[in-house]
């Protein structure tokens, strides 16, 4: 009993010191930007297959406008060609989240699904007119939980509301309608590109850069002006954890959740299932899988127990390594 009293007592001398290191003002914590996996949503038989000339220009134009924002975009036949016919397609939305997750090399965070529809139709004042109609859709999923990072959606045709383009000839059949969808293709996806990656980094702010250093002078001395902290806060996108505690004590696990709360980059945590004996969290933080994975390490062994620590994927094991007692 006394043993137990002195690590808890040790331990929250060191969660003291972690909180209030984690108080003080600080500049922006910088987080991993996201991987990105442009995918074809084809599996709709009126949309444009994702093997399409077509599809690779508007596709080619959304992958410029991301990484003209910065974000790293991995080519889909380049990650699954190891392990699925990279030419598949009409794939289902749950076939490319499968693939998504199962990409072995790169740790994929956010799915970007294109979808895009083509149609040409009989002007209801002009017979002799056909109207060209191009829809384009892009929607941002994150990896891991599924959430739904944002959406957007260009029209192209004559309706009201959409952007203009040109009738098609006379005579234009499917191969005439998706050439002349071609001929808008940059224009498109650029415009998808461009308003998701604004969205996303929204989400996942870049770390500020380090402004140049200027010639130093010499000047005669002034009145100190105060000074201001940099701002707090963490850059990166927020990425969920599953968090599983197994063989601590009810009251470890009151100082376990003190830490986790403490750690840089943390967002939210929330209990999932919780016994006398075991405890899962919900644990989303814009820290990198790295710093999270030492941090618990660091947290173990601050409180003086031995723990094995197991991750695979983005689920985190703490099972704690039961010693026998004297009594």
């Amino acid at each position: 009993m006394k043993t137990l009293t002195k690590t808890l007592m040790g331990a929250f001398a060191s969660l003291a010191l972690v909180l209030a290191l984690s108080l003080a003002p600080a500049p922006g914590y910088a987080g991993d930007q996201p991987n990105i996996l442009p995918v074809p949503e084809d599996a709709d038989l009126d949309t444009v297959p994702g093997n399409s000339r077509v599809f690779e220009r508007v596709l080619r134009a959304v992958i410029t406008e991301m990484q003209t924002m910065g974000f790293r975009v991995y080519d889909q036949t380049g990650v699954i060609m190891s392990f699925t016919d990279p030419n598949r397609v009409r794939r289902s939305d749950a076939e490319l989240i499968a693939l998504a997750q199962r990409v072995p090399n790169v740790p994929i965070d956010v799915i970007l699904p294109i979808q895009i529809y083509a149609s040409a139709n009989q002007n209801p004042y002009i017979p002799d007119v056909l109207d060209l109609r191009i829809r384009v859709t892009g929607r941002m999923l994150h990896a891991q939980t599924m959430q739904s990072l944002g959406n957007f959606e260009v029209a192209f045709g004559p309706g009201a509301g959409e952007i203009p383009v040109a009738s098609l000839p006379r005579v234009c059949n499917r191969d005439c309608v998706l050439e002349h969808v071609g001929n808008e293709a940059k224009t498109i996806g650029a415009e998808v590109g461009r308003v998701l990656a604004t969205k996303l980094d929204v989400l996942s702010p870049a770390s500020p850069q380090p402004m140049p250093q200027q010639p130093v002078f010499v000047t005669p001395p002034v009145a100190q002006q105060p000074v201001v902290p940099a701002p707090a806060g963490c850059t990166g996108l927020t990425t969920a954890y599953t968090l599983a505690f197994t063989g601590f004590q009810p009251q470890e696990m009151t100082l376990i959740e003190g830490y986790l709360a403490g750690f840089k980059g943390y967002d939210h945590h929330r209990p999932v299932r919780v016994t006398m004996t075991s405890a899962d969290y919900w644990y989303e933080t814009c820290s990198d899988v790295a710093r999270l994975n030492r941090n618990l390490r660091l947290m173990v062994e601050s409180m003086g127990v031995q723990a094995r620590i197991a991750m695979a994927g983005n689920r985190f094991e703490i099972q704690k390594i039961g010693l026998m007692g004297n009594r």
